[in-house]
């Protein structure tokens, strides 16, 4: 797993405090609760497990400790990582040309899911300036039957795309930001659930990412975090 894909938590972490909007803050409060938020997490070290299914099956785990140095540059150390085992080769008849057509087939596979992670860490991004726009112009949803209100931003990284963020109303947390998007024309789909260290921080504790079209499903938890 890269250095950039691993910051993908850091960036969710951006969309936390983003309820103060529907309590008609300003942009700026929004993203300076944001940053807050940051800063108090980046004192914690914690793990991070990630997971790569294709078409149901695991394929790969990861399992990384996270911690921040003195510089607030992101630091992962790896733990563990478990592959599954690759097939058998063919020795039959054309076993040689099948054998590229497999390998052909697998780095097809790495490139497309080095593409989804790319994609996944611009929502909602490191960009503050285009957050706030976006917050700016955003539908909010409320309902009486509901303890959650909802941020939804559209057109946010692609045309057609959408981004929507639920928090509780009465603890003002975040709950979920579910995203949909698109990649090589195939729908995807991003849902980060939030929880908080006890008297602490929220964070991003579970993030799933979705390709339909591929049968592509990628997990990642962190978890254990401690000062």
């Amino acid at each position: 797993m890269s250095t950039k894909w691993k910051a993908t938590l850091a960036s969710a972490v951006g969309a936390l405090l983003v309820m103060a909007a529907a309590a008609q803050s300003p942009a700026n409060s929004v993203i300076e609760g944001m940053a807050a938020n940051n800063k108090q997490l980046r004192q914690y070290t914690y793990k991070q497990r990630s997971e790569t299914y294709q078409q149901g099956e695991l394929k790969n785990t990861t399992v990384d400790e996270i911690h921040y140095n003195p510089l607030g540059e992101r630091v992962g150390i790896p733990i563990d990582q478990h592959q599954a085992a690759p097939e058998a080769p063919s020795r039959g008849p054309g076993h040689r040309l099948i054998a590229k057509k497999i390998e052909k087939e697998k780095e097809e596979m790495k490139d497309y899911i080095d593409r989804l992670k790319a994609l996944a860490e611009r929502y909602p991004g490191t960009d503050s300036g285009k957050l706030k726009d976006a917050i700016a112009k955003a539908e909010i949803i409320t309902s009486g039957g509901s303890s959650l209100t909802r941020i939804r931003m559209r057109d946010y990284v692609k045309p057609g795309d959408s981004m929507t963020m639920s928090f509780d109303q009465a603890t003002k947390r975040p709950v979920e930001t579910e995203i949909s998007t698109f990649l090589d024309g195939g729908p995807v789909s991003i849902v980060v659930a939030f929880d908080q260290i006890h008297d602490g921080p929220n964070y991003p504790s579970r993030i799933v990412i979705t390709s339909a079209t591929k049968q592509i499903e990628i997990r990642v938890f962190t978890y254990e975090y401690r000062l």
